[in-house]
């Protein structure tokens, strides 16, 4: 037994491992959400694909008869598994109708990979398609870097939207775009020289598998707290998206509240008092205490427009809505633990709103540069000296 056919074992093994991890942990995320479970399923298959391209390489030895001849098997099943975990990764990212263009792109690549293939075969009348080779890799890093581009520029929207309309801990989406971008442009500077050099294929090829299982483990994480209210930013989105489609792009720019048209626009003083007392009372009804609240959910509760909202937050708060709710959720926290001293942190991040536990030890390290319990602590103390030095 060779060492190219352990390789191709073991990274079969890694293959079906990570798939089964993957799928598993469909049990244990907090909130089912359908976006999320289609990515899942997307990543998962794309794992078996793979898997079942390590099978094929073993049964019939393509690699171990010529680099050329495995190279051809790992461009017709790399692409779509490559493809199909980068709608993945968008899928997450964007909209349906943006999601649809990005099939459409990587299946017309696909096509013209299995055309060049097919042309080549009718050519030399063998596996050895020779130039047809290089034109199927070069349409195969077409379709890498057209995807990369797409996720990146969705990623960097998609993270601006989330700053502004959602009060959600970012850390674990921030990780999982990173681990994404990372696992891509391995793949990309990974499978030119794994596809035709068996030797670099030793080395290149466990720092994929890494890369891959790094990705998995934090979109695993992503989805411990991916939330329902996604779908409300993804409809916000797409109700922008018709608008620009339908009404033009001066519609378009005066739907957009961050946009300068709006941005000159003043709130009156009667509104302003008017905005101010709602949420006063919104605070005073424990509304922060839903975890899920955006700033959708927050216009729709209290009848004012999320354009009003944004330019109240900005104009008079000189803040926006993440920062503000963050502040309110952190005050509760704060007098919660000097009224409830035996309350643990668990319960102090769910009765206030937080995310997670971890989403409120951040908030303190970087208001208060101590964790939540340093802090209570710290204050426990102060009231002792004091009830001392009064006695």
């Amino acid at each position: 037994m060779d060492s190219l056919f352990l390789l191709q074992f073991a990274c079969f093994i890694f293959m079906l491992i990570n798939a089964f991890i993957v799928a598993l942990s469909h049990l244990h995320v907090r909130w089912e959400n359908k976006r999320y479970e289609r990515s899942r399923w997307m990543i998962v298959a794309a794992l078996i694909g793979l898997a079942i391209q390590y099978v094929l390489q073993m049964t019939f030895g393509f690699r171990a008869m010529h680099d050329n001849l495995g190279a051809v098997i790992n461009i017709l099943l790399y692409t779509p598994c490559f493809s199909l975990i980068s709608i993945g990764i968008y899928n997450i990212e964007t909209t349906r109708a943006n999601l649809r263009k990005m099939i459409l792109m990587c299946s017309g690549i696909y096509a013209a990979i299995i055309v060049a293939f097919c042309v080549g075969i009718s050519l030399h009348h063998s596996l050895y398609i020779r130039e047809g080779l290089y034109l199927m890799l070069t349409l195969f890093c077409v379709s890498v870097f057209y995807c990369i581009y797409m996720i990146i520029l969705e990623m960097i929207r998609r993270k601006n939207m989330l700053e502004t309309m959602a009060a959600t801990d970012l850390l674990p989406y921030v990780r999982y775009s990173r681990a994404s971008v990372i696992i891509l442009w391995l793949a990309v500077l990974a499978m030119p020289v794994a596809i035709f050099s068996t030797t670099l294929l030793y080395i290149v090829g466990p720092a994929v598998l890494l890369a891959l299982l790094f990705f998995n483990l934090t979109f695993i994480a992503l989805g411990s707290s991916y939330i329902p209210t996604e779908e409300l930013l993804d409809k916000e989105e797409e109700s922008y998206a018709l608008k620009y489609r339908y009404g033009g792009a001066h519609s378009a720019m005066q739907y957009n509240s961050a946009g300068s048209i709006e941005s000159l626009q003043l709130i009156s003083d009667e509104r302003r008092d008017f905005i101010q007392k709602s949420l006063d009372d919104w605070c005073a009804n424990l509304g922060y205490k839903d975890c899920n609240v955006n700033m959708l959910t927050l216009s729709r509760t209290l009848c004012i427009s999320k354009n009003e909202l944004s330019l109240f937050f900005d104009q008079y708060l000189h803040s926006n809505f993440r920062i503000w709710l963050s502040e309110i959720r952190f005050n509760a926290a704060k007098k919660m633990m000097l009224e409830y001293p035996d309350y643990s942190n668990d319960i102090i991040s769910a009765e206030c709103g937080f995310s997670c536990r971890t989403h409120l030890y951040r908030i303190f390290k970087t208001k208060e540069g101590c964790s939540p319990t340093e802090w209570r602590d710290f204050q426990s103390t102060d009231v002792a000296q004091n009830d001392t030095n009064s006695a």
